[in-house]
């Protein structure tokens, strides 16, 4: 796997008991027009070349793939953006605190 999404994966996980610990929940537009929350019910876990996010699965959450193969090349890409997102968004509300 390749280390930049290793160290990505790890800053996020790094972040999560912080986001957790907010009076909100973190959002973003990124899924369209209305705002979806951003949120992980677990640290993200790698297994061999597969990717796990483990998040909520409310109509309002933004919906993330179970499980993204790091061979499948449009599977990386969706990981990429996805772990993007994901930082971004933590990144902005920890930053509000």
């Amino acid at each position: 796997m390749k280390t930049n999404l290793v160290t990505q994966i790890n800053e996020i996980n790094l972040m999560l008991p912080e986001v957790d610990r907010l009076d909100s929940v973190p959002m973003s537009y990124a899924g369209g027009t209305f705002p979806f929350y951003i949120g992980l019910n677990e640290p993200i876990k790698i297994k061999n070349q597969y990717v796990y996010i483990n998040a909520p699965k409310y109509d309002n959450f933004y919906r993330f793939e179970k499980r993204y193969n790091t061979n499948t090349y449009w599977q990386l890409e969706e990981l990429k953006n996805d772990l993007s997102l994901i930082k971004r968004v933590f990144k902005k509300e920890l930053k509000n605190i």
